[in-house]
């Protein structure tokens, strides 16, 4: 095996399973500053070697000093690593296992809810999951997308902007360019058709290095891998296999292309959420794209810019 370090550490699919049931984290933040728009600033984030990894924001915990949160919609809690846990104050207090793609799972502890603030939006009741060790170089943790689930979210990737917005009363039109999606765990599965052959559900994450393929689907199109590659998440380490480029996902009439990608074991994380998945469209695709994320009424649309 092929193994390269922190250039493919990602936080691919990180969802969490308690190990209590009277510790599964999950209720809502809450809004405690009062405008109905915000338009919050995004960096890039950078492996070795300068490659992109995604994007993150500038964040306070408790009111502690500023942390650098990946911004990744295939997360399902703000993560953080033990040292910006204690610098913000944050004791862990209850077991609580990440579960990830490839079979990938790693322990961490749940402390008590916490108040966020990113420039002038404050969240407070917001879950806080602590893992030991190093998630990602120069990067303190992992925010979801879903902690934004009371706005109509609008991801700019390419103007690194991330714009909330108060949704309206009615809801928006199919032909507007939306897409419905499946919802679960708070993450958002697309229906897409790879390589115009295979059809099924890939996971919107804004957070993977990488665009992932599962062994079947990659079967079942004839797509080709062979020496396998070390891929670090925030469940812990996996086995990718690179695929040549070339590889495409067709989401309604728009068609993105998914290079770089892997093919990476999905079969526990869909066991996990109990139905078929045959990707992850991750941060490349999206990164010259505007995404629109309606929580509300389980709505995407993906526009080019």
């Amino acid at each position: 095996m092929k193994r390269l370090g922190n250039i493919f550490a990602v936080a691919l699919a990180a969802v969490s399973s308690a190990s209590a049931a009277d510790s599964t984290p999950g209720d809502l933040p809450r809004l405690a500053s009062s405008a109905a728009h915000y338009s919050l600033n995004l960096n890039t984030a950078i492996a070795p070697y300068m490659q992109p990894m995604g994007l993150y924001l500038k964040a306070r915990i408790d009111g502690g000093p500023v942390l650098r949160l990946l911004l990744d919609s295939g997360a399902q809690h703000i993560v953080l690593d033990k040292r910006a846990a204690a610098r913000s104050g944050k004791t862990a207090i209850a077991g609580v296992e990440l579960v990830g793609v490839g079979a990938a799972s790693r322990a961490s502890k749940q402390a008590a809810p916490a108040k966020v603030q990113i420039g002038d939006l404050v969240l407070e009741n917001c879950d806080i999951l602590v893992v030991d060790g190093q998630i990602l170089d120069g990067i303190d943790g992992i925010v979801p997308m879903s902690l934004f689930a009371g706005f109509l979210v609008r991801f700019d990737a390419r103007g690194k902007v991330l714009q909330l917005d108060a949704y309206s009363s009615e809801p928006p039109v199919l032909d507007a360019g939306y897409l419905p999606v499946r919802v679960d765990h708070r993450l958002f599965f697309l229906r897409t058709v790879l390589n115009e052959s295979q059809s099924g559900y890939v996971l919107l994450d804004t957070g993977a290095t990488f665009s992932a393929i599962s062994r079947a689907a990659a079967r079942a199109s004839q797509l080709s891998f062979a020496n396998s590659i070390a891929l670090t998440g925030s469940s812990g380490g996996i086995e990718g296999f690179p695929l040549p480029p070339g590889v495409r996902f067709r989401c309604g009439s728009r068609v993105l292309t998914a290079d770089p990608a892997v093919v990476v074991d999905l079969s526990d994380f869909a066991r996990h959420h109990q139905f078929e998945i045959t990707g992850i469209l991750g941060y490349p695709a999206l990164r010259n794209s505007i995404v629109t994320l309606d929580y509300r009424d389980s709505l995407v649309r993906i526009e080019s810019k």
